[in-house]
């Protein structure tokens, strides 16, 4: 199997994904040379692909948006090899790809680890793109003010890859915090929905089917009742309420892929986690906090 990313890179699935509206041909003159004329541009600015002012340079950015790719490739094989995986196969090719069913549904079964892994990075990863500002860096508002110190011990006190989110933690307008996850861990679904980021939105180069151009889609019996009986009862990440009402706001990627370069080297994380925090659209900040901050 090669490790090029199974994107929609055929002229039919291209084709398909402006057809179906995944991406706008206009969208994909935008941003030639990522993931978003491959697949669905999402709420990725593509123009953080020229590099981003302060932060990550073009190759870094390039970089994430080829790791973007290479996971969508390795699920996009996983859900056609893995008969576990038959009714979102069939639901993908059918443009009814739901990345919060998909882990719900793999969560609980470790046959569907993979899927699970591979979902939740591309989700996180997704997230982490589409919160970047490549314009003029934009004044921190002050109730995040006091947040960039902890991002940064954090970022520099975390021992191995993971995720630095900045979330809103409670009813009170301040109610802010930084809170870390590890691995493929997201905060970014719990009970079978997204939490802080909008559901209709597609993520970052989501391809227009499962792929495997000339294989026809899985066959409506494997969606049957019968299959959906089998499928795992709850999400592992399912929490009572009263600690799972965190919702994110921001997140930062720390895998060292993200930003080891010409700029950052292997302890630089406390500086690059201070850039990030400086990068960040916090117009679109602002807004998922009054979109989804409340509970």
């Amino acid at each position: 199997m090669s490790v090029r990313p199974l994107l929609a890179s055929t002229s039919r699935l291209a084709t398909a994904a402006t057809r179906r509206g995944i991406i706008s041909p206009s969208a994909a003159a935008a941003a030639p040379s990522s993931s978003s004329s491959k697949g669905a541009a999402g709420g990725v600015d593509a123009r953080i692909f020229s590099g981003i002012d302060g932060f990550l340079g073009a190759k870094e950015v390039q970089r994430l948006d080829e790791w973007q790719g290479g996971l969508w490739g390795r699920l996009q094989e996983e859900v056609r090899s893995n008969p576990r995986l038959a009714p979102i196969r069939l639901k993908w090719d059918n443009d009814r790809f739901d990345v919060a069913e998909l882990l719900a549904f793999s969560a609980r079964e470790p046959s569907l680890s993979l899927a699970f892994n591979y979902a939740s990075l591309l989700v996180n990863n997704s997230y982490f793109l589409e919160g970047l500002n490549p314009d003029t860096p934009k004044p921190v508002p002050a109730q995040f003010a006091p947040l960039e110190d902890r991002v940064a011990s954090y970022a520099s006190g975390i021992i191995g890859s993971g995720w630095l989110w900045l979330v809103k933690a409670g009813e009170e307008i301040g109610d802010f915090d930084v809170v870390p996850t590890f691995a493929a861990g997201s905060l970014l679904v719990t009970a079978r929905a997204q939490r802080g980021r909008d559901g209709a939105l597609p993520l970052f180069g989501t391809p227009a089917t499962s792929g495997a151009e000339a294989e026809a889609a899985a066959p409506a019996a494997e969606a049957s009742p019968a299959a959906a009986a089998d499928a795992p009862a709850a999400p592992r990440y399912a929490r009572k309420k009263a600690t799972a009402e965190v919702t994110p706001l921001a997140v930062l990627n720390l895998f060292e892929l993200a930003y080891l370069g010409d700029k950052y080297g292997v302890f630089a994380r406390e500086q690059y986690a201070r850039d990030w925090f400086k990068s960040l659209d916090w117009d679109k900040v602002a807004k998922r906090n009054g979109q989804f901050g409340a509970f």
